[in-house]
């Protein structure tokens, strides 16, 4: 059953109220929405590791270092890469796609605020404690 199917059989069922249809409207356009966001995000922190290790072989003479910040990118680029491919996948679109998108947006705050606070490693001068 493909989207437009779906959403006829939500229009043309009898104890569905023109409410929950438009909020199902509603949750499905968010999701379209949503898709197309972490999609570019996705492209752009892809572009932003491979710049990044381009720039660290300059800089540290390696391109990887497995640094606690680049670890948990890394680790944001594997969960939002399970995102898109969940998306993709018929079978798992629904709520594990929600689910990786979730864990995502968790990671990302992770990656921000919890490697900043705690300053350490090769980029380190990117920490909010000053040394």
């Amino acid at each position: 059953m493909n989207r437009n199917e779906r959403n006829n059989v939500l229009q043309k069922t009898f104890f569905s109220s023109s409410r929950n249809y438009y909020r199902s409207q509603f949750i499905q356009q968010l999701d379209r929405w949503s898709y197309r966001i972490i999609s570019l995000g996705f492209l752009f922190l892809t572009i932003g590791i491979l710049s990044g290790a381009v720039w660290a072989n300059e800089a540290w003479g390696s391109y990887w270092n497995w640094d606690p910040k680049e670890t948990w990118t890394f680790i944001t680029w594997t969960i939002f890469a399970i995102y898109l491919h969940t998306r993709k996948n018929t079978k798992f679109e629904s709520v594990n796609s929600s689910i990786a998108a979730s864990l995502g947006f968790l990671i990302i705050w992770i990656c921000y605020l919890g490697i900043n606070l705690l300053g350490i490693g090769l980029h380190s001068y990117g920490s909010f404690t000053s040394n």
